[in-house]
């Protein structure tokens, strides 16, 4: 089976990570091939606005064609996953499953000394839509979502329509998750064989909710995603959308599914179904193994308790954390931070609801000590965007240092997707100072409290 998610998608993402820290090593999360990081490069040496036009269109290339999806396979899907870690000898303490939730995701797992096991995946498929068009978005791959959600009945398939976040991606690829109600073979096998015997599976559940039409039996759509803009606004529309859509050249602000329900559910991205936490449960007793199941109802919580673990594992190792490192969505370094002793502070994204929750963690910084902070490009000027000075004015009167998007290119930095970690890893070379204690599974579901 052809590997169906992107190098850049979350999965990976974090899997990838994971396996890069156990062996001690860094990880490029954004895996480009030497002709993009060249391109990139050049882009990122013009005006902002070339890369604004350019990058969306990228994503016309890198979507797959819809026929990756005629021999879909749950587990070969996950195989893939499962892949990343394979250079990976013996076994492990804690094998952690759920919600890979970025940067903090990636920081639990390897706070637990074991890989990660994502329970969602994501697609990327050729062609959106150009005009805004919320039912055109629905048929790019509604027949794909249907059939792969009743030919497999441990998945449930979501068709995500973003068109404000995203809205750079949506004209040009439509997105299809798939996300775990069951614990899938391939999963129970490598559990058995490469779990400690009486050894701990921690089950991240992401509580997040979020508004999605029903239009299957196991398929939704959601219209909007986590940010600083309120699902009922997306679907209700406002005078920021309009302003944005008239900016982005969009002519439909209307993204109702007036054929379907409308329900409240976990959300596409950081929202876990019912059904995995239960046959892990099952799976557990039946195996001997001990089930931690850790359940959170917000991203940013999750991102609190890597950081409250980080400070433990410190404490256990009687020693002060070097410094803080801020990051954004896909642009973490999770072995910059182990290998230099910082508190990672992971943020969901460049909106408003991140910077709130930066305000409201920058008290717990050690005094004195640098703040590296990586703003995200995303080459998107959404209504929810916090301005650059507004991210200056939040680190005042700390000394911190920006390895992120330029503020004379925030926030459309090409150069960052390719450069962003070079000055971080430059750094640690020099501090280095890793962190070479874990935590037990029952120590972080005592944090989570």
């Amino acid at each position: 089976m052809p590997a169906i998610e992107s190098n850049e998608s979350s999965s990976p993402i974090v899997t990838r990570a994971v396996a890069a820290g156990l062996r001690g090593e860094f990880c490029n999360n954004y895996d480009f091939p030497p002709w993009q990081k060249i391109l990139l490069t050049i882009l990122g040496a013009l005006p902002q606005g070339a890369a604004l036009f350019t990058i969306s269109r990228f994503e016309s290339i890198s979507g797959l064609a819809p026929e990756v999806l005629k021999d879909f396979s749950v587990d070969e899907l996950v195989r893939q996953r499962l892949g990343d870690y394979e250079q990976l000898p013996g076994r492990f303490p804690t094998i952690t499953v759920g919600a890979a939730l970025g940067g903090a995701t990636s920081y639990l797992s390897l706070a637990l000394g074991g890989p990660f096991l994502p329970e969602t995946f994501v697609t990327t498929l050729k062609r959106g839509s150009q005009t805004g068009d919320v039912n055109e978005y629905l048929h790019r791959s509604l027949d794909n979502a249907l059939r792969l959600a009743d030919e497999n009945p441990g998945l449930m398939t979501i068709q995500h329509y973003d068109p404000v976040h995203d809205g750079w991606m949506t004209r040009f690829v439509n997105h299809l998750r798939f996300k775990l109600l069951d614990l899938p073979p391939a999963y129970a096998d490598f559990i058995k064989s490469r779990l400690e015997p009486g050894g701990a599976v921690v089950y991240l559940e992401g509580g997040a909710s979020w508004l999605r039409y029903r239009v299957g039996p196991r398929s939704v759509f959601q219209v909007g995603g986590w940010g600083g803009i309120p699902a009922e606004e997306f679907l209700e529309g406002s005078d920021r959308i309009r302003k944005y859509a008239s900016r982005a050249g969009l002519k439909f602000t209307d993204w109702k599914l007036r054929d379907y329900p409308l329900e409240r559910g976990p959300e596409s991205e950081w929202g876990s179904e019912p059904g995995l936490a239960e046959a892990l449960e099952t799976f557990c007793k039946w195996e001997g193994y001990r089930f931690i199941r850790i359940r959170l109802s917000q991203p940013n919580d999750f991102s609190e308790l890597a950081f409250a673990a980080a400070q433990k594992l410190l404490a256990k190792e009687d020693r002060q954390a070097s410094g803080v490192l801020v990051e954004m969505f896909s642009q973490f370094d999770t072995s910059a931070a182990r290998q230099a002793a910082l508190l990672p502070l992971w943020l969901i994204f460049n909106t408003h609801d991140s910077l709130d929750y930066l305000k409201g963690m920058r008290g717990q910084f050690p005094k004195g000590k640098p703040v590296f902070f990586s703003p995200l490009a995303t080459f998107s000027l959404t209504p929810d965007l916090v301005p650059w000075k507004d991210w200056e004015t939040c680190l005042t009167g700390i000394k911190w240092i920006n390895i992120g998007t330029r503020p004379s290119h925030y926030p459309a930095d090409a150069r960052a997707l390719v450069k962003w970690s070079q000055p971080l890893r430059k750094w640690v070379a020099e501090n280095r100072n890793p962190i070479t204690s874990r935590l037990e599974a029952e120590e972080l579901q005592e944090l989570s409290h």
